[in-house]
């Protein structure tokens, strides 16, 4: 007992030592800029798996960022047109990572004669499909952040956090900064990353009534930074945990004292715990914070280990999107170097063929994705719905492997989904671990298994029920074949 005492306080003071608090200006002039589609306003991006990937992007989502100074008494508003996708926002953050405010593409309003595709029944296809939202420097008044379908409709998005506004001196002015993202989630087939619009435009009236736009109103707003030399968003490595904590949690029975002894270790210490069922069994957990999480494969009673985590969106971090709630669970090769997934898929509207009328279903978008752990936050695949093909009742069957391991049935064509499983694995030592994770977007009120709808942790079986996923291992490609799930019925 003293000796996992010790233990306890050992992790513990090792955490206390690596906490995480991203700053202003830390990042390298010229990090996440300049990718793709990115503009003098819109400069930090393009985030995905093809560009930057970081903070658990989908992958079948890109996002941008916007970070900058807001003139005194200025207005801001934002033109764009509704993108040919499966969805869009635009959201505002803290420098924590925390959600703001957040609209969803359903929410806002077209501008006269334009059409939001977005609506259950409109046109997608629509030629005039434009809209103007209003970056309104107050306080969220009580807009939820963790939203479902049919959420109060407004062209009005706020960016004051709730602590106050997040300020910055440049020698004698004091100025308030503001932190934007807008995302886009699946475009259509031929579309490019933002849905064949480009980026909403960026308008921006002086309190003496002058208008700048363009390169005109970036340099008011030194939205590229050139004032100070430095990104204005958080630097990426300090949403990461470091090597070192993230080892601490990954390897709480290796701890002794000092403090710093996992600095040094360079191969996993142990084989798979057999002091730990629960990864066997396909436990998942809802998103809370990243150590009960990682609990999921050390145990809830390892060192350091925390009994009640903090509630959703007290840890901040990572920018989530405000409209999605996530499972994970942690898997690993050794129990099989093929893990498969069974469960019911939410049904969503179709897209990617360009329909041409919006559809509804019991969420906008499910998707399932492989990643690397939270020391580096790279997502590796992901399948989203419409890539899911389903029986009779609406039940999947996903395949995880490498590429190498791939069970020759694991295509669309046998009536099964197949997403990569990293080579680097956890992408530190452990090339064998994983994370897998399961995504609702904007599920209906009326759909009581939304992921949206678990609280406390523990419930997530009993309130997502058939749509949460079983897990089965099988020790190679040729076993799966030969499962009676491994088969390749004919397709109607």
């Amino acid at each position: 007992m003293k000796i996992r005492a010790a233990l306890a306080i050992a992790t513990a003071a090792l955490f206390a030592a690596v906490a995480v608090v991203p700053q202003v200006a830390t990042a390298a002039r010229g990090d996440m800029v300049d990718g793709r589609f990115s503009t003098c306003f819109w400069n930090y991006g393009a985030f995905g798996v093809n560009d930057f990937n970081i903070a658990y992007p989908d992958a079948g989502a890109t996002y941008w960022a916007a970070g900058f100074r807001r003139p005194p008494g200025s207005k801001l508003t934002l033109s764009g047109r509704y993108p040919h996708s499966r969805y869009m926002a635009i959201q505002t953050y803290d420098l924590l990572g925390r959600g703001v405010d957040g609209l969803a593409d359903y929410q806002i309003s077209p501008a006269a004669g334009s059409v939001n595709p977005f609506r259950v029944g409109a046109s997608r296809t629509a030629r005039k499909r434009s809209y103007k939202v209003n970056v309104v420097d107050a306080k969220n008044p009580g807009f939820p952040l963790e939203a479902f379908d049919g959420e109060a409709k407004r062209n009005s998005i706020y960016v004051i956090p709730e602590t106050g506004p997040i300020t910055e001196t440049v020698g004698p002015d004091s100025y308030e900064l503001n932190l934007l993202m807008v995302r886009v989630y699946v475009p259509d087939k031929g579309k490019d990353l933002t849905g064949g619009v480009g980026l909403p435009v960026p308008t921006l009236t002086l309190e003496d009534g002058t208008v700048l736009k363009g390169q005109a109103l970036c340099d008011a707003v030194d939205s590229e930074s050139k004032s100070i030399g430095f990104t204005r968003v958080p630097d990426p490595g300090a949403l990461l945990i470091s090597t070192d904590t993230y080892r601490a949690m990954r390897y709480p029975n290796e701890l002794i004292a000092p403090v710093n002894v996992l600095a040094g270790l360079t191969s996993v210490p142990r084989e798979v715990p057999d002091w730990f069922p629960a990864v066997r069994q396909g436990e998942w957990r809802a998103q809370y914070d990243r150590r009960y999480l990682l609990q999921l494969w050390t145990g809830d009673d390892a060192p350091g280990a925390v009994a009640t985590p903090p509630a959703r969106g007290a840890s901040g971090g990572f920018f989530p999107n405000i409209h999605n709630a996530y499972v994970r669970t942690a898997i690993n090769r050794h129990f099989g170097k093929v893990a498969v997934f069974r469960g019911k898929l939410p049904t969503s509207p179709r897209t990617i063929k360009g329909n041409r009328k919006m559809g509804k279903g019991q969420v906008r978008y499910t998707s399932f994705c492989m990643n690397e752990a939270p020391q580096s936050t790279r997502v590796t695949d992901c399948a989203f719905d419409e890539q899911i093909p389903t029986d009779r009742k609406g039940y999947y069957t996903i395949v995880v492997s490498r590429a190498a391991d791939r069970p020759a049935t694991a295509k669309y064509s046998c009536g099964k989904a197949w997403i990569r499983w990293s080579n680097t694995g956890d992408g530190d030592l452990d090339r064998d671990f994983g994370w897998f994770q399961v995504r609702n977007m904007l599920p209906s009120r009326s759909f009581k298994n939304a992921i949206q709808l678990t609280t406390t942790p523990g419930d997530e079986a009993e309130v997502v029920g058939p749509y949460l996923p079983k897990l089965k291992y099988f020790a190679d490609g040729n076993a799966f074949k030969r499962s009676a799930l491994g088969g390749c019925p004919k397709r109607r």
